[in-house]
Parts: C-alpha cells; sequence; structure tokens
C-alpha cells in the first residue's frame, strides 16, 4: 500500500514495528536509527510516510529531525515516543506532525495513525515548509546549532520530483528569495525552502554570510572590491557591517 521509513533506535523496537506494517500490507524500508541515514534514504528513494521516535541516535533529535523532513521533502511524520510530558509535546505541536503514538502501542493503535496520517497527508496535498517565524518558532525545535550536525562534503538538494547531490566545493555561493534560497554552483542553479538562519547552521567555515541575502563559499571568491566579490560571473554584494570579518577571512593584503 504505502512505502514507509522507520526512524527508531532500538532494534527490537524496530523489528517490531516493521512485521506489523508488513502485516498490514504496507513496504516498510529498513530501519535507521539517526537522523544522517534518515535524510539520506529520503533523498534517494520515494517515502510516502515516517514514523520517527523522538529519542532516536546521533546529534538530531527525532523533533528536529522531523522539521528537517518537512523542510527538505515534504513528507508527513508519525512520532513515536515513551515521553508524553507537556514540554516534549509542545516542541512536538512545533514540528507539525500527522500523529503522536505512546510507547508502548498495539498494532492496533499503529494501524489507526498510519491510515489517518496517510489519509491526512493525501487530503492536504504535499505538506508545506515549516518556516522561521519572528518569534523564532523553527529555532525553538531545532535548539543550538551544535544538535544537528553540519553538512561535510555535501548535501542533497530538490531537483524535479527528486533530489541530487551537490559537492560544497562546487558551490559559489547561496541567495535568499523571501521564503525560498537559490543555490549557484559551477555548472547550474537549484532553487528549494530553507532560511538563511537555518543553512548557517549546517555550513561548515569556508561559507561566510556577506550580505542579510547571500552567503558565499570563500574558497571560490576570485576577486575583492570594497563593496563586492566575484564568484564564477556573479559579482556578490558584501554589507558593510560584515566587511571587516570578510577581509579578514579573505586574508587580504595590501
Amino acid at each position: 500500500m504505502s512505502t514507509i521509513l522507520i526512524v527508531e533506535d532500538e532494534l527490537l523496537i524496530a523489528a517490531e514495528i516493521e512485521r506489523t506494517l508488513v502485516r498490514l500490507g504496507h513496504t516498510p524500508l529498513e530501519p535507521v536509527d539517526n537522523s544522517d541515514e534518515a535524510l539520506r534514504v529520503l533523498a534517494t528513494q520515494p517515502v510516502e510516510l515516517v514514523l520517527m521516535d523522538i529519542n532516536i541516535a546521533g546529534d538530531c533529535d527525532g523533533i528536529a529531525a522531523a522539521l528537517l523532513i518537512r523542510r527538505q521533502f515534504a513528507v508527513p511524520v508519525v512520532f513515536l515516543t515513551a515521553r508524553s510530558d507537556a514540554d516534549t509535546l509542545n516542541r512536538a505541536k512545533l514540528a507539525q506532525p500527522y500523529g503522536y503514538l505512546v510507547k508502548p502501542f498495539t498494532d492496533d493503535s499503529l494501524r489507526v495513525q498510519v491510515e489517518l496520517a496517510l489519509y491526512n497527508a493525501y487530503q492536504a496535498g504535499p505538506t508545506g515548509p515549516v518556516l522561521d517565524a519572528a518569534n523564532g518558532v523553527g529555532m525553538e525545535v531545532l535548539g543550538p546549532a551544535e544538535r544537528c550536525p553540519k553538512f561535510k562534503d555535501y548535501l542533497f538538494v530538490r531537483k524535479g520530483s527528486g533530489h541530487v547531490k551537490v559537492l560544497l566545493a562546487d558551490i559559489l555561493y547561496f541567495e535568499a528569495l523571501q521564503n525560498f534560497v537559490r543555490l549557484h554552483t559551477l555548472r547550474e542553479k537549484f532553487v528549494f525552502d530553507s532560511t538563511m538562519k537555518e543553512l548557517e547552521q549546517k555550513l561548515p567555515d569556508q561559507f561566510l554570510k556577506t550580505h542579510r541575502s547571500y552567503i558565499v563559499n570563500l574558497d571560490r571568491v576570485q576577486a575583492y572590491e570594497e563593496s563586492s566579490v566575484l564568484l564564477g560571473d556573479d559579482y556578490v554584494p558584501v554589507s558593510r557591517s560584515l566587511k571587516d570579518e570578510l577581509k579578514s577571512r579573505i586574508h587580504l593584503v595590501g
């Protein structure tokens, strides 16, 4: 019926959920136990629903991972957790899940949550991105930058109905476009849902914000002028408040 990804770091529970989904007629993918693996799976194959434990392995908990999944892939998420305290529930609400199932659960309760989530997702159409509100809602879900690992050598960017791998070394700069970001690389451009604040948190040190609407790859800067830098064929603006940091980072002399 539906292809479902299980994100659960307790192997016995993951295996039992997998067996239950098979009995219900669904196609569960091989379970993963952390956000990095979940994002890798979502970037490489179609998934209709994610069953997400809140306390998963790695630097990114299930709530932060759910927000990233919603931003990058627009796939509905149902939380699976042993926690039902008010703080956890309030954080979980901010990720806009399609369900919240408290452990231990029965086959029937899992079946109901899965069917309702799939039905509601179908009725609603593709889920939209969760945007940072003025009161910092998105940041409250994600927590400090160190909660989620930074991009290392690459990232996956939406292209058409799927995602493609982009090496960080090939990136020239990011450009903010209201609620979207345009990524300029050596060979092509991409537009995807994100915020500059989120990108700043996830990008490694060779990337620097030069303007409220631009983040550049310092390794690709070819020339500097008083109010701009050259990357490829484009001049990117440098704001007055960020000029000194840029000069120090590109080792400007003379």
